[in-house]
Formats: structure tokens, sequence, C-alpha cells
């Protein structure tokens, strides 16, 4: 399976758009405004989002597809999430006061948008994978997915600060190949990282060394301003040695499963 990076900044700039991920043509990991650059037989060919968190930069490209798609649709899109980020998207977004509430349009018996509540600490099969969420530590309730099929694995983390249960899970699990993970801010900005609940690249570069095995390290999330400064000071980091480091860029496309 191919995963390509519609978007991966932590904000909108010229050339960025913000996180959102295509897995095997038909199934999103978050939805940011990196869905907008889709074509419409595209958009309409996504069944599936696995949503991190609520945050309106992880979903307001996917709020507006369903406002695209919705005359051209054959299948729902379903949303997995735990119960506390679908709450949210019930109460402030999908309300009819922000945007329409797709869940009942164009009627309730055939929706374009339908929920998939799963457990904080859940195991699931989607599309053929093996998927379990991890809780994060972010301002508001957000989620790792590790996803993997047969021997092949990769993690995918929603927004977070310094976390213990992500690492904990990852090493009792025996690793995975890859581990998709923000980096938001240079050390310089932890204070507002730690209010924020984003990872600055002491805090990121201390929990790495949580890890008892290699893998590949693709960051995500850099703050608009920030991205060839995150790059330096990465390169700079001791102890990546046993990690393969990438920064996510819009257009790239990694084997994953």
């Amino acid at each position: 399976m191919k995963l390509k990076v519609l978007g991966a900044s932590g904000g909108i700039v010229g050339g960025g758009a913000t996180t959102s991920f295509l897995l095997d043509s038909h199934i999103l990991l978050d939805g940011g405004t990196g869905v907008g650059a889709l074509s419409l037989e595209q958009m309409c060919a996504i069944d599936s989002l696995l949503l991190t968190h609520a945050h309106l930069d992880h979903i307001a490209g996917a709020a507006l597809m369903l406002a695209s798609t919705i005359d051209y649709r054959r299948v729902p899109l379903t949303i997995y999430a735990p119960e506390s980020v679908i709450e949210t998207l019930r109460a402030h977004l999908f309300n009819w006061k922000l945007w329409p509430d797709f869940a009942v349009l164009p009627s309730e018996e055939t929706p374009v948008l339908r929920y998939q509540v799963i457990d904080e600490q859940a195991h699931f099969e989607l599309a053929g994978m093996q998927v379990e969420s991890i809780p994060l530590n972010h301002t508001i309730p957000s989620f790792a997915y590790i996803l993997s099929k047969g021997d092949s694995s990769f993690c995918f983390c929603g927004d977070t600060a310094t976390t213990e249960t992500l690492w904990q899970r990852i090493n009792q699990r025996g690793g995975v190949d890859q581990l998709f993970i923000e980096l938001s801010y240079p050390e310089s900005k932890a204070e507002i990282a730690a209010i924020a609940g984003h990872y600055d690249t002491a805090s990121l570069a201390e929990d790495l060394k949580r890890l008892d095995g290699p893998l590949r390290l693709n960051l995500m999330h850099a703050k608009p301003g920030y991205e060839t400064l995150l790059q330096q000071a990465v390169a700079q980091i001791s102890g990546l040695e046993k990690l393969s480091v990438h920064h996510c860029n819009l257009g790239d496309s990694f084997e994953v499963l």
C-alpha cells in the first residue's frame, strides 16, 4: 500500500497544506486542507477517514469535501475515531451552524457521512488492516494509530506533546517500521509548544530515546516559517543514528504496508 502526503504542514502556507495523508486511494489519515488538491473523482473514491483529533487543521478539508461530493457519492464517508473526537464534530462542526450536518444529508436514510466510534485503546479491522488506537497528550483528545498488515506496520500520530503511552506501546509490540509524528517548533519556542500541546526539537529528541529499536522517522506538522530551522536542528541532534529521518513534504509517497 502507498501512503501519499496531501498536506503535512502545521498551518496554511503557499506550497503547503495542513495534515492529510491518502492511503491506498480511498482512506484518509486526517482530513486537513490537503484534501483540496484532489479531483472530484478522487474525493468521491474516499470512503474512510481515520481521524486523530478534531482540531480544524485536521478536519477542514474533509468537511469541505463532503459539500463538494454530496451529489456524486456512491458510498458515504465513514469517520473512525473515539467518542470524544466524534462528539466534538457533532457539537461544534457538523451542527447546522458552522457547517451542515452531513450525517442526515441528503437524507437520514442515505447520508454522505457516517460515524464509527472506536474505543480509546481499541483494536479493529479496516480494509484488511489491523488498526490500534493509542491516546496521546494534546490540548484536546488526540490519538495515534498503528496500522499493520502481515509483517509490515506503521504508526500515524495526531498532534501531541511529550507522552509515555505511545513509546511504551511501540516497544511492547516489538516496534513499527515507520513512525509519522509531529515536530511543530524549534527548541527556542518550547514554552508555546508546551502550552499548545506540541513537540519542539528538544522534547521530541528526549522522547525518541525511549525507542528500543530502529525505524524510519517521518516528521510532519512544522509550523510555517520554521521548516528550514527544524531540519537544521534535527540534523544536529545526536542519538538519531538508529533512525532514518525524513521531513514530510507535499506530494511525498511512502510504501507502508
